[in-house]
């Protein structure tokens, strides 16, 4: 029979037993991983770094609404599209305790701190490193994008489909400018394309502004005369692709030639603002990689982005955003955050393409880098005066195809 005071324990020990178990869910789900983002907020790429980081946000903001044992801090630092700032940026990350980290964006960067990720065991997702020079299994860094060599085959597949013979190519002389001018030539060369001329030039804020006119002339001269079956290929970034722009559109034979650019600068807010009507009047085309826009978890990812920013995502957004999302989604599955085991899940993950998100089913190659790529091919053209870019044609990397859009084809004539 419970007296008084000994129903008053029992209640003490029930009120006790329940807050230790809510003390226990409130523990588990109060468990911070941090997700680190290196990423260029100033600098040559610093368009797409600004994009990138709202978008590895809005997936932070996502999987904390997913995953309730741990709660996601998202720590920003700005590369400045400088490698050893990148490097710095990182060794500041890590010492605030991220050992998972999205970005960087340029191969340059990626380069200069990938010795210190290895070492330390921090886990790389960039969202838009491509150089093949990169493609290094077994270390620390992955990348959400494909290598070069995919590129590579997509501008060449275009020169094909535009009937181009003869070409000549600028580009930037580090890691990335280097392994994709070399990608192109080769495969432009296995199509019966003749690269008549490279020209290479100091990437340095400080040197190209004289350095890329340098370049321009000497690739003018290579190719002596213009032609409706001639391009120019740019391998720049924005600051330096405006200089290439400029000093191409004043030459008396490469502004008479196709003019083609990659990725490095695809739908450049900077470059459509200040060289825009010059890459209309060369009727500008270019590729980067990208997820099929009809694609519903694409939409939803889209319509999301759009809804807190005000604006669509452009180039490497989704990429940035799946980047972080795949890492928290095998942090929650696993239970873990130790970046050992992260690794492991990612590896076994990107093998059966289990993460879909809005670039698609993300599968991984030895290296760690994007497997069956496609790619949008970006244009420019005048609407009213006023020079846009249009998504003139979807090409489908497994067929070696391109699909021209009904909005892409006055570009293709």
């Amino acid at each position: 029979m419970f007296t008084p005071a000994r129903l008053f324990n029992v209640r003490i020990s029930v009120v006790v037993a329940l807050f230790m178990l809510v003390a226990s869910a409130l523990g588990q789900t109060s468990k911070i991983v941090y997700i680190g983002a290196a990423l260029p907020l100033t600098g040559g790429l610093q368009s797409y770094g600004i994009g990138a980081k709202n978008a590895v946000e809005l997936a932070v903001e996502d999987a904390n609404k997913m995953c309730p044992n741990f709660e996601f801090k998202l720590l920003v630092e700005d590369t400045g599209t400088d490698p050893q700032q990148a490097l710095q940026k990182l060794q500041t990350l890590y010492a605030k305790g991220a050992r998972l980290i999205v970005g960087p964006m340029s191969s340059r960067e990626v380069s200069a701190l990938k010795s210190f990720a290895d070492q330390n065991k921090i886990l790389v997702f960039s969202p838009s490193s491509t150089s093949p020079l990169l493609a290094i299994p077994d270390d620390w860094v992955y990348r959400i994008v494909p290598t070069d060599l995919a590129q590579a085959m997509a501008i060449a597949d275009l020169l094909k489909y535009l009937g181009v013979k003869r070409a000549v190519i600028i580009y930037r002389m580090d890691t990335w400018g280097v392994g994709l001018k070399n990608a192109i030539a080769k495969e432009s060369e296995r199509l019966g394309i003749h690269i008549v001329a490279s020209a290479g030039y100091d990437p340095d804020p400080r040197a190209f502004p004289t350095a890329v006119p340098e370049a321009i002339r000497k690739l003018s001269a290579a190719l002596g005369q213009p032609g409706p079956d001639v391009a120019i290929i740019f391998v720049t970034f924005e600051d330096d692709g405006i200089a290439a722009v400029q000093a191409a559109a004043q030459d008396p034979v490469l502004s008479k030639v196709r003019w083609i650019g990659t990725d490095g600068f695809a739908y450049s807010e900077a470059m459509i603002k200040q060289v825009g009507k010059e890459m209309a009047a060369g009727k500008m085309l270019g590729t980067v990689v990208a997820p099929d826009p009809n694609d519903p978890k694409y939409q939803q990812f889209k319509q999301a982005y759009k809804a807190k920013y005000g604006k669509d995502p452009v180039a490497y957004d989704p990429y940035s955003y799946d980047a972080a999302m795949m890492l928290a989604q095998i942090v929650c599955s696993i239970g873990t955050d130790d970046p050992v085991k992260v690794k492991e899940t990612l590896e076994k993950w990107s093998k059966e393409g289990k993460y879909q998100g809005a670039t698609g089913k993300v599968y991984l190659d030895a290296a760690g880098d994007r497997a069956y790529p496609n790619y949008v091919m970006w244009g420019v053209a005048l609407e009213g005066g006023t020079p846009k870019y249009v998504d003139a044609a979807y090409y489908y990397g497994t067929e070696r195809k391109v699909a021209v859009f009904d909005q892409g084809k006055p570009l293709f004539q």
